[in-house]
């Protein structure tokens, strides 16, 4: 009997720019390039930035637009697209995407399934999602998680430990790529953030830390590139703090890499978070990395060594590791070059695409020549 043809679909929220949707995004090109059919889901939104991208990487993409919907439709409606589909395999990032696909996925055939949890925020507040987690879990043939630190959350949880596994993000080291040369003596230091604008990115904390480093005289321009609910909110706040002269907010970045080449610091203020992608690509891109000491960051950045890790909430600590690394020239070489080697070492898009297409049964071809 002939074998169905691989064909594995990437099952992300919404087209939109951010960690998981960008590392399904980054998924289907490395698997696309090794002659396997990946496509990807979006469940909701049928529009944002994400789309551009998917055509011009000739992904083919569905937008479902389930939103609003009561759970049956929901369903219905997913279940009409496996079915026309066909997937061999199925990669779903975060639990809501699980609760919205597993049912109409095994309806329709599709049996091997593998869930990958970006963040326990959502889940450890949330009383449905804590009792849907763990025979959702069970369902499916891998539950991988992010982190050490979000495998051990997941374990309290109640998800048996022998279904967990984990996978680190990766990024693509030849898109993410320093510039020529960084001058270690720069009148203006150039500081840096990428992410939504919401509250867990914490950017109160990094506009205070700013204000106490322009009190301080250090010579700085900071930029924040993305959008988000609360974009008037943080404009204000700069605003009200004098920051109008060494902060623009960039919006939505069509051009991360480019942007990331421009800075010669990157900083992530988070109270909360995964494995933020945007740090592996700031690394990527030999930059020095001042972040929050949370979650899974010190499994990715060694303090003193491959960046600089501060507390969270503290805008004191922030102002002091941002302004020494302004003032120093050699040490934001060393911290950048040794970032740099660690993702290429561990946290490359190729290492993560081998582990996912383990688990999700895909054999990848020889890249072809180019």
């Amino acid at each position: 009997m002939k074998r169905r043809p691989q064909r594995v679909i990437e099952v992300i929220y919404a087209p939109l720019v951010g960690g998981s949707e960008m590392l399904a995004f980054n998924l289907c090109k490395e698997w696309r390039s090794h002659g396997v059919d990946a496509r990807i889901c979006c469940l909701y939104e049928r529009e944002g930035p994400l789309i551009q991208a998917f055509e011009a990487a000739g992904i083919p993409y569905e937008l479902l637009d389930i939103g609003g919907r009561g759970l049956l439709s929901r369903w219905l409606r997913a279940l009409r697209y496996f079915l026309r589909a066909r997937p061999t395999a199925l990669h779903v990032h975060h639990l809501g995407s699980l609760v919205n696909t597993l049912i109409p996925a095994y309806l329709s055939g599709c049996c091997h399934i593998v869930y990958t949890e970006h963040s326990a925020y959502g889940i450890a507040h949330t009383g449905w999602m804590r009792h849907a987690l763990p025979w959702a879990s069970r369902l499916v043939h891998r539950f991988t998680c992010v982190s050490l630190d979000l495998a051990r959350v997941f374990r309290e949880l109640g998800v048996p430990a022998a279904r967990i596994l984990t996978i680190y993000n990766g990024v693509d080291t030849e898109r993410y790529r320093p510039a020529l040369a960084r001058a270690e003596q720069c009148p203006v230091v150039r500081i840096g953030a990428v992410g939504r604008l919401v509250s867990e990115k914490d950017y109160p904390t990094l506009l205070a830390a700013l204000a106490l480093m322009k009190a301080a005289h250090v010579r700085f321009f900071a930029e924040i590139a993305g959008d988000g609910p609360l974009a008037g909110e943080l404009k204000a706040r700069a605003h009200a703090l004098g920051l109008g002269d060494v902060l623009a907010f960039r919006g939505a970045c069509a051009d991360v890499p480019g942007f990331l080449r421009e800075l010669d610091i990157y900083v992530l203020s988070s109270r909360h978070e995964g494995l933020p992608i945007a740090v592996l690509e700031a690394m990527a891109t030999a930059l020095p990395v001042v972040a929050t000491r949370i979650t899974a960051i010190p499994e990715v950045i060694e303090d003193g060594v491959t960046g600089v890790l501060v507390a969270a909430g503290d805008p004191e600590a922030m102002a002091r590791a941002l302004g020494a690394l302004a003032r120093d020239g050699v040490r934001r070489r060393r911290l950048g070059e040794a970032a740099m080697q660690a993702v290429r070492a561990r946290y490359t898009i190729a290492r993560a695409g081998h582990s996912y297409a383990r688990e999700l049964g895909v054999t990848q071809h020889q890249r072809a020549a180019s």
